[in-house]
């Protein structure tokens, strides 16, 4: 029981120093069957320990795992197949960010501690009497809390956590500390915890129902221009940039977005990963559906792309990427309807970064020049470009460098939004009409809030989810106005994006060449807060984030905070 009584005792240690929330009984369960198979009553004894270890650590890791605050899901472990085609380098970044060394040192002097101690005295009674005495005192304030409920309304109002003096990063992110009080306040869930069965009227589970009831109503109409489009529109995904992430690299005053004609500072991407992204924002003239029907066959009437074609745009397509991770590239081309032309590829550029499967990545700026010039030589229809960029995801490096991924995100970032500026330069320069909007898929998870190792992106949570989307009109003659972007305020999603390019189309050209982006960025629809990867959702409600993981009932994350994280300092 040597190292069974030492993960009991570090329990114990976190439990007191408010790092995790122990749950005594599953604890006192464990406990039992492991005194029930210990190995010094069973003849062949040492059968009997390996035994015992294969079938009880797994669960004992869970157990840790769910006492920490993190989401254990199938959707997480699915994940882990990717790690196989993570590089070498990669694997052992994340290793280091998993494992501090401090951990190794405390575990062996935990284990010398033990060892010593277990010739004197019996640590397997004091781990039971222990256990036994968390339970009782948690157990004595919650009856006393049940019968209080019991002359309480069944859903309360959360209640509004004053902060001051943090960054709009803290603030949108809650912040480990806000966290760990929320974590402690777990007798408060007893009151406010909604199950969301058929028969509740209110409460997370059916506003997250009839959310989806009413998007699956939302198509919105065909674009109908005045007149043949005269300018290309190019759309730019970015892979790990949300707002938290602006922040962080101290690039949220950066020329690139206080230079746009307009910023959306509350868009919800609605998922933390760049497959369901992708095909969010393809399929954005519809409402938001259910993460498990991303994946059905697509509308026509609900495929962006496929709606500017029919309106006389040829489409073309392009990444800095191979496309190859889980498919990417395929996904991309089924979602933008007919054929796409993808006019460079990504290895004839210079590279940018090396990817986290140890693949090449093109540089941003040399590949967007590289097809622009190619663009300008056309003498075809108007074009409606998509391009998608990976160079600022989690595990890429830059050539020749010794820094990390994470040390050398601020420096990708830079440089990208460096690069946009230059190739938004290079358009003017020719003359031509562009209208040029800038979609990160999702945050990098950089502040590795909410029990999440930094980098991981299985709970879309705010801090990942709510990105920075932003946009320019290009023509001859037109000059943005001094006063900096048009923002736009609301909680809004893709359908957003789907509208204003629907206005944009309806204008006459003269309109288009003195746009008044107020009156265009106003009443788009609204979107609720609704975040989802896999079978994890994350939603704003009564004031309030909520999450609802698979077996488990919905649980606050902690107040809204309404930040418009573009206008604060970086």
């Amino acid at each position: 029981m040597l190292l069974w009584n030492l993960y009991f005792l570090i329990k114990f240690g976190l439990h007191f120093a408010g790092q995790l929330t122990l749950s005594p009984l599953w604890n006192l369960g464990l406990f039992a069957l492991l005194i029930a198979t210990n190995p010094a009553a069973y003849q062949n004894k040492q059968l009997m320990k390996v035994l015992r270890y294969l079938v009880f650590t797994g669960p004992a890791i869970a157990l840790l795992l769910h006492e920490l605050g993190l989401v254990v899901s199938l959707a997480l472990v699915d994940q882990i197949k990717a790690l196989f085609g993570f590089s070498l380098d990669y694997l052992w970044e994340l290793l280091k960010r998993t494992i501090q060394p401090w951990m190794l040192w405390s575990a062996l002097l935990g284990f010398m501690v033990v060892r010593v101690l277990d010739r004197y005295i019996r640590i397997s009674s004091w781990v039971g009497f222990g256990l036994v005495c968390i339970l009782g005192i948690q157990t004595l304030p919650f009856i006393q809390q049940q019968t209080q409920a019991s002359k309480t309304a069944a859903v309360l109002e959360p209640q509004a956590q004053t902060r001051e003096n943090l960054s709009p990063a803290e603030l949108l992110a809650l912040g480990q500390l806000d966290f760990q009080k929320l974590r402690v306040a777990r007798d408060q869930e007893s009151q406010t915890k909604l199950r969301d069965n058929a028969y509740e009227g209110a409460g997370p589970g059916a506003v997250l129902a009839g959310f989806f009831d009413r998007q699956r109503t939302i198509a919105l109409a065909p674009f109908s221009p005045v007149a043949s489009p005269d300018f290309d529109v190019i759309v730019l995904q970015i892979c790990s940039l949300s707002w938290a992430d602006l922040q962080y690299a101290k690039q949220s005053q950066h020329p690139a977005i206080r230079q746009a004609d307009f910023v959306f500072e509350n868009f919800n991407s609605a998922t933390s990963y760049s497959g369901p992204a992708a095909i969010r924002l393809l399929r954005g003239k519809c409402g938001q559906t259910p993460h498990d029907a991303l994946y059905s066959t697509p509308n026509n009437s609900c495929m962006l792309f496929e709606q500017l074609r029919n309106v006389g745009f040829e489409v073309e397509m392009g990444l800095n990427h191979d496309g190859r991770f889980q498919d990417f590239s395929k996904l991309v081309k089924t979602n933008l309807g007919g054929k796409a032309t993808e006019l460079v590829a990504h290895d004839e550029v210079p590279a940018g970064v090396q990817a986290f499967d140890g693949s090449r990545v093109g540089r941003d700026g040399d590949y967007l020049r590289a097809w622009w010039n190619k663009r300008v030589q056309q003498s075809g229809p108007a074009v409606a470009y998509y391009y998608n960029s990976i160079t600022l995801h989690d595990g890429n490096r830059l050539p020749n460098s010794n820094l990390n991924s994470l040390n050398s995100y601020p420096l990708r970032l830079e440089r990208m939004l460096n690069d946009i500026q230059s190739v938004l330069g290079e358009i003017r320069r020719s003359e031509r009409k562009a209208l040029v909007v800038v979609v990160p898929e999702h945050g990098a998870g950089l502040t590795g809030e909410f029990g999440q190792l930094v980098g991981l992106r299985e709970l879309p949570t705010p801090a990942i989810t709510k990105v920075p989307v932003f946009g320019y009109w290009i023509a001859p003659g037109y000059t943005p106005t001094s006063t900096g972007p048009v923002t736009v305020k609301q909680s809004v999603s893709y359908t957003a994006l789907s509208e204003l390019l629907a206005r944009w189309l309806a204008q006459p050209a003269e309109q288009q060449q003195k746009p008044t982006w107020p009156v265009l960025l106003s009443d788009l629809p609204d979107t609720r807060f609704v975040s989802q990867q896999g079978n994890i959702t994350v939603m704003e409600s009564q004031g309030s984030y909520w999450i609802k993981a698979p077996g488990a009932a919905w649980k606050m994350l902690g107040p809204v905070q309404n930040i418009a994280a573009s206008s604060q300092g970086g």
